[in-house]
């Protein structure tokens, strides 16, 4: 019976043992499985940070576009401004110009020069130059 209870105790053994390798295989595999999750959100959270990277960089880009364009727009408000100026002097000496001019006519026409009577008899016209 010493041989049997030997055995007995040999076979409990070897069940013990399979016990215990199920349980280090079953650990094993969750403990994979967790890796391959842990990777995946790794493989994500990189494709999303690749993705805010490039949404940074076309911001980067359009702001740049942005500033070029409205430092364009500043350029030529101030071409704007200073042409209005220029014109608005321009404008200016037209209108000086066209007043002497119509000066000069009235003096080289003469003033009309009239009789007791009302009628016109002449012109004053001032020779000096």
């Amino acid at each position: 019976m010493a041989i049997s209870a030997t055995s007995g105790s040999a076979t409990s053994q070897s069940l013990w043992q399979q016990l215990q390798l199920q349980q280090v295989q079953r650990a094993a595999t969750e403990a994979e499985q967790r890796a391959r999750s842990l990777q995946k959100q790794a493989s994500d959270a990189q494709a999303e940070a690749d993705q805010a990277q490039e949404n940074a960089r076309q911001l980067g880009f359009k702001a740049s576009q942005a500033q070029t364009t409205a430092n364009q727009a500043a350029q030529n408000l101030a071409v704007a401004q200073s042409s209005g100026q220029y014109q608005a002097q321009l404008g200016n000496a037209s209108v000086q110009i066209f007043q002497g001019m119509q000066s000069a006519q009235s003096l080289a026409q003469g003033h009309p020069v009239s009789n007791t009577q009302g009628q016109t008899i002449g012109t004053v016209v001032n020779v000096t130059a």
